[in-house]
C-alpha cells in the first residue's frame, strides 16, 4: 500500500464524518432543535480522526516531502485549509456550548456544521488531485518512509481499539440521523 492509498483510505471515513455533518445540519435548520450529544459526538470524530490522526499523517510526514519541488505551494496551501478546518470546529463548539447555557439560538450550530462539511468537500477534491501529483514526484522508497511514519502515528494515535470507536461512533451517529430524518 502506497502512503497515498493510505490517505485514501482515509477519506472514505472523512466523507461519512461530512455526510453526518450535513445531515445533522439540515436536522437543526428544520427542527430549531440540537441534538446536543449527537453534535458532541461530531466533534469528537473530527478532533479524534480528522484533525489529530488524519491531518497529522499528511502534516508530519506526508507534505514535507515535496519541500523543494513544485508541490510544496500547494501542500502549504493543503496546510492552511487544515487550519480553516480546525478554525470552523472551534466555532462549532463554542456556538454548541453558548447553545447548551441558553438553549437559544441553534442556528449558528447548524451553520458550523454545514460549512465544516463543505470545508471538508473541496479539500479532500483539492487533496485528491494533489495526491496524483505527489505519486508522480516522489518515488517508491520515500513512499515506505511515510508508510513506516504513518504506522507509527497509527500506533500513537488510532490505534485499532479507537478505530473500532470510530466506526461506531459513525454508525450510530448515521443511524441516529437516518431515524431524525425519516420523522
Amino acid at each position: 500500500m502506497s502512503a497515498t492509498s493510505d490517505l485514501k483510505g482515509d477519506h472514505s471515513i472523512v466523507r461519512r464524518i461530512s455526510k453526518i455533518a450535513r445531515g445533522y445540519a439540515e436536522v437543526i435548520y428544520s427542527s430549531n432543535s440540537v441534538p446536543a450529544d449527537d453534535v458532541k459526538k461530531v466533534l469528537i470524530l473530527i478532533e479524534m480522526f480528522i484533525d489529530a490522526y488524519h491531518h497529522c499523517k499528511e502534516e508530519c510526514s506526508y507534505f514535507p516531502l515535496v519541500n523543494g519541488t513544485v508541490l510544496e505551494d500547494e501542500a502549504k496551501a493543503l496546510m492552511v485549509e487544515h487550519e480553516l478546518g480546525r478554525r470552523i470546529a472551534k466555532m462549532l463548539r463554542s456556538n454548541l456550548d453558548l447553545w447548551l447555557r441558553d438553549r437559544r439560538n441553534s442556528e449558528p450550530i447548524a451553520r458550523m456544521l454545514k460549512a465544516y462539511a463543505e470545508y471538508l468537500d473541496l479539500h479532500m477534491e483539492r487533496e485528491e488531485r494533489f495526491f496524483s501529483s505527489y505519486d508522480e514526484s516522489v518515488d517508491e522508497e520515500r513512499q515506505k518512509q511515510v508508510i513506516g511514519a504513518f504506522n507509527t502515528i497509527r500506533r500513537e494515535r488510532m490505534d485499532g481499539v479507537r478505530l473500532n470507536s470510530i466506526l461506531t461512533m459513525l454508525d450510530e451517529l448515521e443511524g441516529s440521523l437516518a431515524k431524525m430524518m425519516a420523522k
